[in-house]
């Protein structure tokens, strides 16, 4: 699911691959800005308001994600997404082929792409739902607390590798307390593999 760039072309140096991040990064970057901007100006809007959007947000996050998803990440990891960062993830799996033109144009609208990554509602791509502002962190600790808990006790086959468990959090998230509860929890725990 979540594959990474170096499978596919691994004859790559090392520059070669930085440049093609960089090319992603500002794909990635043009095509988040203009879901928010066709949402917010170009789509017919009856009551003349902004549906919303968070390009800094976006902005902000998109080198972080052209690497995890395009260079880092491996079949078994699992991310958490930071809400605000919604268009990104969109653009992202319409760069892989999972995600079509017209869901992204229709952002924030009924039928269109979701806000905040929503399993439910994006699909199997999406790890984990974070419409709630705060909960990515707090499900990644302790979905690792978990994976070492099946693992610590046999419950799974030992051929699997172990996943890592990644948070995306912006500035909108360090203002939930949850995120300190679990961060608390996952150093209390001893929690493996988490982001």
């Amino acid at each position: 699911m979540n594959a990474p760039l170096a499978p596919t072309v691994p004859d790559l140096t090392a520059e070669r691959r930085l440049a093609l991040l960089r090319q992603i990064e500002r794909k990635l970057l043009w095509l988040s800005s203009w879901m928010i901007h066709t949402a917010n100006h170009l789509r017919p809007n009856r009551d003349g308001l902004k549906v919303g959007g968070h390009q800094a947000s976006c902005a902000s996050v998109i080198s972080i994600m052209a690497a995890l998803y395009f260079e880092v990440l491996r079949p078994q990891d699992r991310v958490a997404v930071k809400p605000h960062a919604g268009p990104v993830f969109h653009a992202m799996n319409y760069l892989f082929g999972r995600q079509v033109r017209e869901k992204m144009e229709g952002l924030r609208a009924f039928g269109g792409a979701q806000p905040y990554p929503s399993r439910v509602k994006d699909g199997p791509e999406v790890d984990f739902s974070t419409g709630s502002v705060g909960l990515g962190v707090a499900m990644t600790s302790f979905s690792a607390l978990m994976a070492d808990y099946v693992r610590l006790h046999g419950l799974m086959t030992h051929d699997i590798p172990p996943g890592r468990h990644i948070a995306i959090a912006g500035d909108a998230e360090l203002d939930e307390g949850n995120i300190y509860e679990a961060l608390l929890e996952g150093w209390k725990h001893d929690v493996r593999n988490v982001w």
